[in-house]
């Protein structure tokens, strides 16, 4: 009897792990001098570490249960992905960050708090919908970051460009595996629909307000309209991070949706093709 394959991933989870040189990088202007697009990143790397160290903590148990062997490889490749993503940016966030804004770390803290917190008091096909949800909201910012590089990453300090092209071409490459684990263990379309509702009402949007009020208070633009009307450009302008994304983000909510209803493997390939 053939052996029914749960996995939708149609390409090999194995990238080289680059190094990463942050000693030259200002937190406040690495991105095309700009503190608001800086921050925002910042705020990413500061937020994303904790996201990805629970997702690994979370799945990795669950490989015993998933009896597809390929789907069982991609759980495991995805974890080593997830951990070189977090130990990434945990370098630049203790290397840079916290150097200058040391109440970051107390928010990461918190954080770890409320993740422990939900990994024991969900259901388990919540908590996983909650991870389902962190990775189409990652590989829809990863597929128009790496369409459109110079939009959002303009006159780029070259080694958070290097961070964040390749954290982008892993989270594409690997952002079905939650969604098959999900569904391979039952999930369904309302817990997929309600880890979103409390992926944005918990985690995102809080821990994304919360880091850029505090980024700003401490460069001094809390009370400066320009940096605010700056922040509202980069990110609703026209090729702006929300609004290229906004679409990819409500197909989310299509009861048909699959993470590669949106084809990521040109990009995928374009990058492997540069860095051999």
């Amino acid at each position: 009897m053939r052996q029914i394959c749960h996995s939708s991933t149609p390409v090999e989870l194995a990238f080289p792990t680059p190094r990463f040189d942050f000693s030259g990088c200002e937190p406040a202007s690495w991105n095309g001098g700009s503190a608001p697009r800086s921050h925002f990143w910042n705020t990413m790397s500061s937020l994303l570490p904790n996201i990805e160290f629970c997702a690994i903590r979370s799945l990795m148990p669950l490989v015993a249960q998933i009896h597809d062997p390929k789907l069982a490889r991609e759980v495991r490749q995805f974890c080593d992905q997830e951990a070189a993503h977090g130990t990434a940016h945990s370098h630049f966030n203790v290397e840079r960050l916290h150097r200058d804004y040391p109440g970051l770390a107390k928010i990461e803290a918190w954080e770890r708090g409320l993740f422990t917190f939900f990994a024991r008091r969900l259901p388990r096909s919540l908590f996983l919908a909650l991870f389902v949800a962190v990775e189409h909201w990652t590989a829809a910012f990863s597929q128009y970051g790496l369409e459109e590089p110079d939009a959002w990453f303009a006159d780029c300090d070259p080694a958070m460009f290097k961070l964040w092209e390749w954290h982008a071409v892993e989270e594409l490459a690997h952002k079905a595996v939650c969604y098959d684990v999900f569904r391979f263990l039952g999930g369904r379309y309302v817990a997929q629909v309600a880890g979103m509702v409390l992926l944005l009402a918990a985690v995102m949007l809080p821990g994304i307000v919360l880091r850029m009020t505090y980024l700003y208070w401490k460069d001094g633009l809390l009370f400066k309209p320009g940096a605010h009307l700056g922040f509202a450009a980069y990110l609703f302008g026209r090729r702006g991070v929300l609004t290229r994304t906004a679409l990819d983000f409500l197909h989310y909510f299509n009861p048909r949706y699959r993470p590669w209803d949106v084809d990521s493997l040109p990009l995928i390939r374009a990058w492997q093709a540069r860095t051999e």
